[in-house]
């Protein structure tokens, strides 16, 4: 295990490590490679997804104007027919008394 540990830090030696200037240009490189592709992504995702919702909008438009013709034997009937009228609701409330450990 020692000897691992020697062998490694003798290995350490011999790496070229980057100056500060290096890893200045490294480190925004990066940030700029992530940013650039982070704005492709949400473009992307925004065209695809406005691309689906307008051909599901044409396809909708589609199916309402075939769904809305009118057969001559059909009778339409309003919405207010359907619904039942309801002049006033009555309630009545009754009042429980309950016991509890503090009534007690």
């Amino acid at each position: 295990m020692i000897k691992y540990i020697k062998d490694s830090i003798r290995e350490l030696k011999h790496v070229v490590w980057p100056t500060r200037e290096e890893t200045r240009n490294y480190f925004i490189t990066v940030v700029l490679v992530l940013l650039a592709f982070g704005i492709y992504l949400f473009i992307a995702s925004t065209v695809f997804t406005k691309s689906l919702f307008g051909l599901k909008d044409i396809v909708d438009s589609k199916n309402v104007i075939e769904t809305n013709t009118v057969i001559p034997e059909t009778k339409v009937i309003s919405d207010e027919a359907l619904i039942p009228k309801v002049d006033s609701v009555k309630v009545e409330t009754e009042t429980v008394e309950v016991e509890t450990e503090t009534t007690k």
